[in-house]
């Protein structure tokens, strides 16, 4: 195999709640508003990607009913995997506990209490910034895609300029136009033969960049991949992706026009290591032979493959289209099963690594086993495998590094 081939609380509810009528209960101030701030406010704020702030009392109890029913269901705050520990734990997982879901539902049935207020209002997460930029990648000028074509992918030369092999190890996003860009994958070239075979394809292409759609069309290796919401953030501790000395990157854009067009001009500021114990790549294991038959509530496609060398696996990252509903990859051992990825309610657009808490080993020998479960009862003809937003795809990314490292 190619490794691993709404809601609302009326205004006298507000009224009546504010004078602190319902103080047994949980109340804003005390007890949701760190809530919120934890695990909402870094996207529901003025600017963010959240569709209307909730940085305010007054902001966020007229959908008290409604973030008790998104937090309850999982489909708010925005996170693919299944983070309960029945398949694994990540670090920084936008995921609630119990607690807190139970506090979200009984402050919304108890009306919205306001309650007193609390000083210091609880601050939000901060955003993520590095603490240092070592080197930016950025589009070299504008670019505009044809208005008339929902799904663009588009590719872009890039010269990081290096004298020296060095790591990525963080990374932070700079998006030109946010309403417009799905994804973003940037990739290493590492010989001169595929420098020269993108620069031809650029040079045929008007216009900044060459036409992309679905990879690089050049042979590469990933170093940083972006979905919507996902601002970037830290590998693991002690890994890195290699960028080599004197090479080219591609950074590949694709844009989906249907909420808004314009031109972009996106970059990507990279914190780099001159080494690192664990040199990391990204493999996959997928099912790329999909032929979905319309009108079903469930339609599920599977794949296996068997590894030939031992692993740690440190991320994953899920992906599927429009369609996808459920995701599982599996690996089969003498041992037994081990889950290793776990999606319960796909959503497309919360696409990012997720890292384990605690790596995961495979071995060679091992058979891992791709699962993913399809809704098609909006389709009307068979959904093949396609890189467009209405074909779909059946992938779990996982961010690995060869043998079995120890983390501790």
């Amino acid at each position: 195999m190619q490794l691993f081939q709404a809601l609302t609380v009326g205004s006298a509810a507000l009224v009546q709640c504010s004078t602190g009528l319902s103080a047994g209960g949980p109340t804003y101030h005390r007890d949701v508003a760190p809530i919120v701030a934890a695990h909402c406010v870094e996207c529901h704020q003025q600017g963010g990607i959240g569709p209307f702030p909730l940085t305010t009392y007054e902001e966020v109890a007229p959908h008290a009913g409604a973030i008790a029913e998104v937090t309850a269901g999982r489909s708010m705050p925005p996170f693919n995997l299944d983070n309960s520990g029945a398949c694994n734990t990540f670090a920084g997982a936008r995921w609630l506990a119990d607690d807190d879901l139970a506090t979200l539902d009984a402050w919304a049935q108890a009306g919205a209490p306001a309650g007193p207020a609390v000083a210091p209002e609880p601050a939000p997460a901060p955003a993520w910034q590095l603490d240092r930029v070592d080197l930016t990648l950025a589009m070299p000028e504008p670019y505009t895609p044809d208005p008339g074509e929902d799904d663009v992918y588009r590719c872009f030369i890039l010269d990081p300029q290096l004298d020296h092999d060095a790591f990525v190890v963080a990374f932070a996003v700079r998006l030109g136009r946010r309403s417009m860009v799905h994804h973003l994958t940037l990739y290493a070239l590492d010989a001169a033969e595929d420098e020269a075979e993108a620069a031809a394809l650029d040079a045929a292409d008007a216009g900044p960049g060459y036409t992309c759609f679905g990879d690089p069309l050049v042979p590469s290796r990933w170093l940083v991949g972006t979905g919507p919401g996902d601002p970037g953030g830290r590998l693991p501790e002690g890994t890195g992706l290699r960028m080599a000395a004197g090479r080219q990157a591609v950074l590949q854009m694709h844009y989906n026009q249907v909420h808004g067009a314009g031109s972009d001009q996106t970059a990507i500021d990279l914190q780099l290591a001159a080494s690192v114990a664990h040199e990391a790549s990204v493999k996959r294991v997928e099912d790329a032979y999909l032929e979905l038959p319309p009108g079903r509530p469930a339609v599920v496609e599977s794949d296996t493959r068997e590894l030939h060398e031992d692993f740690t696996l440190w991320g994953v990252w899920p992906h599927m289209h429009d369609l996808g509903r459920q995701l599982r990859v599996t690996a089969r051992g003498p041992g037994g099963d081990t889950c290793l990825a776990q999606v319960n309610d796909y959503r497309f657009h919360w696409q990012q690594f997720a890292f384990y808490e605690r790596p995961l080993h495979v071995r060679a020998g091992d058979t891992l086993q791709i699962d993913c479960t399809y809704d098609t009862t909006g389709r009307t003809m068979t959904t093949s495998w396609g890189y467009g937003t209405a074909d779909e795809m059946c992938i779990g990314f996982f961010y690995v590094t060869e043998g079995l490292a120890d983390p501790r």
